[in-house]
């Protein structure tokens, strides 16, 4: 074997890509994946809002840094500005990896920075933000590369294998590092919990980057034609198809985005769970998702993605119904079993959305058109996250007995989303009813 084969085996020769090192380079995605999934584990969800909570949060205020992302999307709709520009974006892709999993880690740092709780919180949620801002910008050219290296045919069974193995991988980590916190939190020494938390995410950074940089880049052709803030807009708008992608992505997050920031949030200080049993129903759930992320592939390899848009949609809008019933006397019986039923959910979910926005959209500049989608589903979703913010503020008091159970705030606003989230799936199976592309 010569020298440039091992290379090319090893994805770290240029030129062309051959079959081989297409299905290597799948292989180091998934590796990429799963370690790219712990980070984002170890610096959000309950590990975020418990960490937010120690430097002084409201409960308000933790469900708005949990849908800072959302609201960081908005900047995808211009990365086609340079993406579209140049051929090889590799390394640019790594670098902001780089950049924003750093910043990520570097949070552990805030109470050094200053005595004040106001100040401490602006820092944690201003460093949160920019650090999604860089990966909202990379995200449409990532997800290209990735899409580009799997053919159509394969689709559904490779990303319901890699996000079997993500899932997998994440809850190992949390479950882990859960207990770890609990550990550190028994003793009373709750931030050097969270600096050993936020340290495994740096070293997990590491490793990450070294994968990534080494998966093979196939050639992309540069956009020809000139790219504005007006034709960003203009060029998705004007495809009737593709529309229905966008619409579905507003709507959708409108619906879930409601209440999902606050899920955390109630177990972290409303039912005040430990972080071992927060991550072990997180397991649940990922177990449930990486088992049902194969056979969410494989239905729509069957039916359609829109098919399994529809179907996940309305599982998780009866999730959400069914948090109204979950306080401190029921959540031992009835988490873990809810947990199954959103892992199937969001498997499905997940899978769908990703996959059918490469359906509608057309093969040159791709990344204006899955900007332009996140852009506009970011923002949806974070005024929606905003919207339930000021809900569970203004409900506070509020209490609502419909004798099975007692609903207060969050409850209420769990139950809202549900309804809407269910309302969206019926709308979606009219309006793609034919399950088909035209």
């Amino acid at each position: 074997m010569s020298a440039r084969e091992v290379f090319n085996k090893l994805g770290l020769a240029g030129g062309a890509i051959t079959d081989e090192n297409y299905e290597l380079s799948r292989r180091k995605f998934v590796i990429e994946g799963c370690l790219a999934n712990a980070i984002f584990t170890l610096t959000s969800g309950a590990f975020l809002v418990g960490y937010s909570s120690y430097l002084g949060a409201s409960d308000q205020f933790n469900g708005i840094i949990v849908a800072l992302p959302l609201l960081a999307n908005i900047i995808q709709m211009f990365s086609p500005l340079l993406f579209e520009r140049i051929a090889g974006r590799r390394k640019l892709i790594v670098a902001l990896c780089l950049f924003y999993r750093v910043l990520l880690g570097m949070m552990m740092f805030v109470p050094f920075m200053t005595d004040s709780k106001p100040a401490r919180l602006i820092i944690l949620g201003s460093m949160y933000f920019v650090a999604y801002c860089a990966s909202g910008f990379l995200t449409p050219a990532a997800a290209s590369w990735i899409i580009s290296l799997v053919p159509e045919r394969m689709r559904g069974r490779y990303f319901g294998v890699r996000d079997m193995c993500i899932l997998a991988s994440a809850a190992v980590v949390s479950l882990v590092m859960g207990r770890v916190l609990d550990l550190f939190k028994s003793h009373n020494q709750d931030y050097a919990g969270f600096v050993v938390v936020f340290s495994i995410a740096l070293l997990i950074t590491i490793l990450n980057v070294a994968t990534l940089s080494r998966i093979r880049e196939p050639e992309v052709k540069p956009l020809d034609r000139k790219l504005d803030i007006k034709s960003l807009i203009s060029i998705p708008l004007k495809d009737r198809q593709f529309r229905k992608v966008v619409i579905l992505n507003i709507v959708w997050n409108l619906s879930v985005q409601f209440a999902l920031p606050f899920f955390s949030v109630y177990m972290v200080n409303g039912l005040r769970l430990s972080y071992t049993y927060i991550m072990i129903i997180g397991i649940i759930l990922s177990c449930a998702q990486s088992y049902s992320a194969r056979v969410w592939g494989r239905i729509s390899e069957k039916k359609s993605w829109e098919f399994t848009t529809i179907v996940s949609i309305a599982v998780l809008g009866i999730v959400h119904v069914a948090w109204v019933f979950i306080n401190k006397d029921t959540y031992f019986f009835i988490l873990p079993f809810i947990q199954v039923l959103s892992g199937i959910g969001w498997a499905g979910v997940n899978l769908s959305l990703f996959n059918i926005q490469f359906k509608y959209a057309p093969q040159e500049g791709r990344t204006v058109f899955v900007g332009f989608n996140a852009a506009l589903a970011g923002a949806a979703g974070f005024i929606s996250a905003v919207a339930g913010a000021v809900v569970v503020g203004g409900l506070s008091n509020v209490r609502v007995n419909i004798r099975i159970a007692v609903l207060d705030n969050m409850l209420l606003v769990f139950g809202i989303s549900g309804l809407m989230i269910l309302s969206c799936a019926v709308f979606f199976l009219c309006w793609f009813k034919d399950g088909k592309k035209s």
